[in-house]
């Protein structure tokens, strides 16, 4: 089987005035591999996700999305008119390919049904095993069957987190795009969540994209590290290479991190 891999290539972003939002975002995220993608608060990181989904609302005035997915190739930005044609051209890519873990676990789920039946709802429609449980517990949640009668204001902001990975495998995608996962979560809610999907990467070979602004994360977790700052790239390289970074923002970003830590990363 062919390389799993989802290619960015020069995305331009703009909003209505004609601003540059995002400027030349490139990245590429494996299969088997966790890319993290690290910035201050409003470098670009979330919209470059939104962007990814095709949800940005935005102008793109250039940019082309590749994924290779076993046979299936996308390029959905090439020729594509204005925002409304990018969103409509990312439909087939949503869920079923790109799979999104918002900061906001709860708020991404329907509140008027079970957890357990949006589950099953998914993986009907993607063809999949109906039964909730199978893909609770490959997100990493125990009790799965009680878990699965619980309304989604009944769940810890960790369970809201895992049911969404869930919807995610159960849709099929094998490219997670989790946008600062563990917001809000307590040290050892945080450590469970993301502690699952590193074992997606390592044990069934999906690529994820932890988008955060925590650089502590990245040594232990990642395998690329990302920096963003005013809506560009601006490094790019292994996670394990922190002490190699040079570009300013990156540079202040690491130091400020490690004062905070109380030393070294």
């Amino acid at each position: 089987m062919a390389e799993r891999t989802l290619t960015l290539e020069g995305l331009h972003l703009a909003d209505p005035a004609g601003n540059p939002l995002l400027r030349g975002v490139s990245l590429q995220m494996t299969g088997g591999q966790l890319t993290a993608l690290v910035g201050a608060s409003g470098s670009g990181k979330s919209l470059t996700v939104r962007a990814l989904l095709g949800l940005s609302g935005l102008t793109v005035t250039a940019g082309r999305l590749s994924v290779h997915d076993g046979d299936r190739i996308t390029r959905p930005y090439d020729s594509l008119p204005n925002a409304a044609a990018v969103e409509r051209s990312f439909a087939t890519l949503r869920g079923a390919v790109l799979g999104w873990i918002p900061q906001d676990g709860r708020a991404a789920l329907d509140p008027l049904r079970e957890v357990g039946a949006q589950l099953t709802a998914v993986a009907r429609r993607a063809g999949h095993d109906p039964n909730p449980g199978r893909w609770l517990e490959r997100a990493g949640q125990r009790d799965a069957h009680r878990v699965s009668r619980l309304y989604p204001h009944e769940l810890s902001g960790g369970m809201a987190q895992r049911v969404n990975v869930a919807l995610a495998l159960a849709r099929g995608a094998r490219f997670l795009l989790a946008d600062e996962p563990t917001t809000g979560l307590d040290p050892t809610v945080q450590e469970a969540v993301l502690t699952t999907l590193r074992a997606l990467v390592d044990n069934e070979g999906v690529a994820v994209l932890l988008v955060t602004h925590d650089l502590r994360l990245v040594p232990r977790l990642a395998d690329t590290l990302l920096v963003m700052h005013a809506g560009e790239i601006v490094a790019d390289g292994p996670a394990q290479a922190l002490r190699d970074l040079t570009h300013p923002a990156a540079v202040a970003l690491r130091d400020a991190t490690a004062r905070v830590s109380g030393g070294w990363l």
